[in-house]
């Protein structure tokens, strides 16, 4: 029996799929629900050639970038132009057909357009990511490249005299925001969903709104069961018993390299990062499901077994399947792919930061210590170049809140929309109006872009009333 027991043991391992996380640092842009059964599309791709760096005259290279389209409710000659902004995904059809701005094209007979931010998706001037070819992926560029596609649209007759509205969500509301105030005489006004402008490298505030959000869905039981399960599980790394029930618990394919910082970060990540996407993607209820599944004890019997359970669970870790949790194996994912990922990961060491430490404040995640800012900028030394340190990466998130305001953008003519549980509000402006017509609007148990959505049948009035709030401002807007 216990020969048996073994060979059982050595196929689980030998069969079991390996499986990774990332950072909630980069989202996919996933359209709404009910675009995904359509069979019919009004939605058509075009390209468009676009100069690889538009501030050096001297270089002449283009790259071709991808946009798609929608005639469907478009009123003929000088009628608006709503372009859905692109950001560190790929564009895809969905957004032209339902949501927030198709619900403003349908009501003032515009042409829909969703461009494709360079080097994500298919718009990629150069097919090899080095991080020679990368130099030219940086917001200051991605924001010419609207300005120089709108150009090209308005030289189209029956666009010549169209008023120009932008949307976007989470980046892409950083630049609809920067736009508009970088290129104020091309767009009339924007949208701006869950917009973190305020580059930050040690951003603690995010999974403090993460522990705020389970307190408020789920209350304190909630918010016990998931402090007592870290807490465990960070105990549990002192004794090799300990350990051994730890793995087990989390469906880890190898023991823990429990020496390694980096590599404890990654475990680390595992637990908080999803946490942090269920909060992310939270609708009002999800969050309390989750916590009512804890009190029923359907994800584990154990503390730690709960956690391990409810993360196997939110993240589809098949029957199968087990968790990877080597640093080397994360950060050669990195280095070595063509991916949305390494673009995007190279824009947090070069603008942004947004690096999702552990808080000293008294969250169910303040133990988890490793989660530091020399665990995240240690993937840009080792995916990019050693130059990119912690000091480069602070002076370049430094020029970023230099060059376009931090947290006060001099901007007009647009409407700044957060979630009360959205993680990134903590960057974004939240609580007072931009300016005297630019409006904020703040949502309590709305979370990341909820207003670009099609209503939903768990939306509060609350969530309803932002996004008719934004389709009468945009309306108001168009008949001045």
């Amino acid at each position: 029996m216990i020969k048996l027991c073994i060979i059982a043991s050595l196929f689980a391992s030998t069969w079991a799929e390996p499986r990774f996380v990332e950072p909630p640092i980069r989202m996919d842009f996933y359209p709404p629900a009910e675009t995904r059964s359509l069979t019919r599309s009004d939605v058509k791709t075009a390209w468009i050639d676009m100069p690889i760096d538009h501030f050096d005259p001297q270089n002449g290279d283009t790259y071709r970038m991808r946009y798609m389209y929608n005639e469907e409710f478009f009123g003929g000659d000088g009628k608006p132009v709503f372009i859905l902004v692109g950001g560190e995904w790929d564009i895809v059809p969905g957004w032209l057909q339902a949501g927030n701005m198709y619900l403003m094209a349908q009501e003032n007979k515009g042409h829909q357009i969703y461009t494709e931010h360079r080097y994500y998706g298919e718009s990629l001037p150069y097919q090899n990511f080095t991080t020679e070819n990368l130099r030219f992926l940086n917001v200051d560029q991605a924001l010419a490249d609207l300005a120089y596609f709108i150009k090209e649209v308005k030289q189209i007759p029956r666009f010549a005299n169209s008023k120009v509205i932008l949307y976007g969500g989470s980046y892409a509301a950083n630049m609809v925001l920067w736009f508009k105030q970088r290129y104020p005489h091309l767009v009339v006004g924007g949208v701006a969903s869950s917009a973190p402008i305020k580059g930050q490298v040690d951003f603690t505030g995010y999974l403090e709104v993460v522990h705020r959000a389970f307190l408020s869905e789920g209350g304190n039981s909630c918010i016990a069961t998931i402090r007592d399960g870290i807490t465990l599980t960070v105990a549990a790394l002192q004794t090799a018993l300990g350990r051994q029930n730890l793995e087990k618990a989390y469906r880890l394919c190898n023991p823990l390299k429990y020496d390694s910082p980096f590599d404890m970060g990654y475990f680390s990540g595992l637990i908080s990062w999803s946490f942090s996407t269920s909060v992310q993607q939270a609708r009002p209820g999800t969050l309390t499901a989750i916590c009512n599944n804890f009190a029923n004890n359907v994800y584990g019997m154990t503390p730690m077994e709960q956690i391990g359970g409810y993360i196997a669970a939110t993240r589809n870790l098949g029957a199968g399947d087990c968790w990877n949790m080597d640093y080397e194996s994360y950060v050669e994912r990195y280095r070595t792919q063509n991916t949305n990922s390494r673009a995007w990961y190279y824009q947090t060491c070069t603008e942004y930061g947004y690096y999702q430490t552990a808080p000293s404040v008294g969250t169910v995640f303040d133990d988890l210590t490793w989660l530091s800012v020399p665990f995240y900028v240690d993937v840009c030394k080792q995916a990019f170049d050693q130059k990119f340190d912690e000091t480069f990466v602070y002076d370049a998130v430094e020029r970023v809140n230099l060059v376009f305001g931090g947290l006060t953008p001099d901007v007009n003519n647009t409407i700044n929309i957060h979630g009360e549980v959205d993680p990134w509000h903590a960057l974004g402006v939240h609580d007072r109006d931009l300016k005297d017509g630019s409006p904020t609007i703040t949502v309590p148990r709305a979370s990341h872009c909820f207003d670009m959505q099609s209503w939903r049948a768990t939306d509060t009035i609350r969530m309803t009333n932002a996004q008719q709030f934004a389709r009468r401002m945009v309306a108001q807007w168009l008949s001045n």
